[in-house]
């Protein structure tokens, strides 16, 4: 059966097509280094990165996402992977003073952690374990560099997204007892060289209207690193850009730790470095609230893929999980009857590449409305749809328990009923179930900050 395409056409215009991950390729590799070969170490290089087009660094964090493997979810009959704590300093006016428990404990002792690229624990939560080495290298009259050692030291780094501001913090710390003192060969006493770290933003040098930090280095010696037990903390921010005229006035900076082992002994410019630039993503949308609050601005990690989870043993949602369940893996099975094979979309597969994903649309909006229309023609019998296509009636006890239409998918996507592209399906729910579904739903719109059209999202269920 043939739907307008007009209504969504527009809206589906963002291409989820590949792009050039940033950092390195390997998921694995649990080794930072300063030395030239392994990351930008001139501070020319540092301050040289442009500001991204916003497709280009949307795609760019999706296949960061993809490669890597990381995911958040919101069960929507558990407590999310973020848990309540951390959902409720996330939303806070100011961040705490040190990294939320439990969540960072949880997220530091994954391996994910280990990476280069450390973990995007959820839309909120990055962290990351590593080893680091700092290489020291001299001259000597004829102009040849010479290696003389390395200090390897492990840090705990944490990265903390808001739902109120424009700012994401960034937390570090050694942890006591690793520095190293490897090869070292030169007379000078490598415990007493300094060792700095900040948190920047990639693209502030070169524009700092685009993101900042306005926190100094912390540096010290390699002796008193191997110490501290104190987190440091930078807060990097990135305001709307004057001009946008935008309903969500979207930034998408990298940000990065920069390490600085520069001394009188060893003054050389390449002994500035950073770790590998991360995405992160900025805005302004005024279309998040709860209870009555309002959440318009917002900074999240993006090199995550968003999705939602319902549970078909539920006691709130199981009859809309099923319903999902269903309309997947037996699409022709499903209400409305069409006249040609019917396919779904937004099903979350195993792997780290799903494809066809949701998008939300506003749910009151043109969009939201026609799907209402055609998800009520399916059910009522209107437009193309008669008795012998449509939803059958409920039964007696259906209509006394006042069981509602559900439909699939969901109205407050772009692919929802009246898509010009994929089919949707329609059954009859408890009324609990449909209005718990709907409130865990919008419950996931507003932690993982999904925005209408730009974030793709998926739909799992599980037993």
């Amino acid at each position: 059966m043939s739907r307008p395409s007009s209504l969504t056409r527009a809206v589906l215009g963002l291409a989820l097509v590949t792009a050039t991950c940033l950092g390195a390729s390997s998921a694995t590799a649990a080794t930072a280094t300063t030395a030239p070969a392994a990351s930008a170490t001139a501070a020319s290089r540092i301050a040289s990165s442009p500001s991204p087009s916003d497709a280009e660094a949307h795609e760019r964090a999706l296949r960061m996402a993809r490669e890597l493997g990381d995911h958040s979810y919101f069960d929507a009959d558990k407590a999310p992977r973020s848990r309540p704590e951390h959902g409720l300093l996330a939303a806070a006016a100011d961040f705490p003073a040190t990294p939320p428990q439990p969540d960072t404990n949880d997220c530091l002792v994954q391996r994910e952690a280990r990476r280069l690229q450390g973990w995007t624990y959820n839309r909120l939560l990055w962290c990351q374990e590593i080893e680091h080495e700092t290489r020291y290298e001299k001259t000597d009259q004829a102009g040849n560099r010479f290696y003389v050692g390395s200090v390897w030291i492990r840090w705990e780094m944490v990265a903390l997204g808001s739902n109120t501001q424009r700012t994401i913090r960034v937390f570090w710390r050694p942890v006591p007892a690793t520095v190293r003192y490897v090869d070292w060969t030169a007379p000078e006493d490598p415990s007493r060289l300094f060792f700095g770290v900040h948190a920047e933003c990639a693209q502030g040098r070169q524009n700092p209207a685009f993101c900042w930090t306005d926190q100094s280095q912390d540096k010290t010696t390699w002796q008193a690193w191997n110490t501290t037990t104190q987190w440091t903390s930078w807060d990097i921010q990135a305001p709307a850009q004057a001009g946008d005229s935008s309903r969500e006035k979207i930034t998408r900076p990298d940000w990065y730790l920069v390490t600085d082992s520069r001394s009188l002994t060893f003054p050389e410019q390449d002994r500035v470095g950073h770790t590998l630039p991360l995405p992160l993503r900025c805005d302004s949308a005024d279309y998040f609230s709860i209870f009555g609050r309002p959440y318009d601005m917002a900074c999240v990690f993006t090199a995550v893929i968003p999705h939602i989870q319902y549970n078909l043993s539920s006691t709130k949602h199981g009859a809309v999980a099923r319903h999902i369940r269903d309309a997947q893996l037996d699409p022709d099975g499903t209400y409305p009857i069409e006249n040609h094979r019917k396919v779904f979309p937004g099903w979350w597969e195993p792997g780290d590449s799903p494809p066809n994903p949701l998008h939300r649309v506003e749910k009151e909006g043109t969009i939201g409305n026609a799907n209402e229309t055609w998800k009520d023609y399916a059910c009522k019998s209107g437009g193309p749809y008669t008795a012998a296509t449509r939803l059958p009636p409920r039964t007696p006890q259906q209509v006394a328990e006042g069981w509602q239409c559900d439909e699939y998918p969901f109205r407050a996507t772009a692919e929802g009923a009246s898509s010009g592209t994929w089919d949707f399906s329609v059954r009859w729910v408890p009324p609990g179930d449909n209005t718990s579904a709907g409130g865990s739903l919008s419950g996931f719109f507003w932690r993982d900050r999904i925005l209408f059209v730009n974030d793709p999202f998926w739909v799992k269920i599980n037993p």
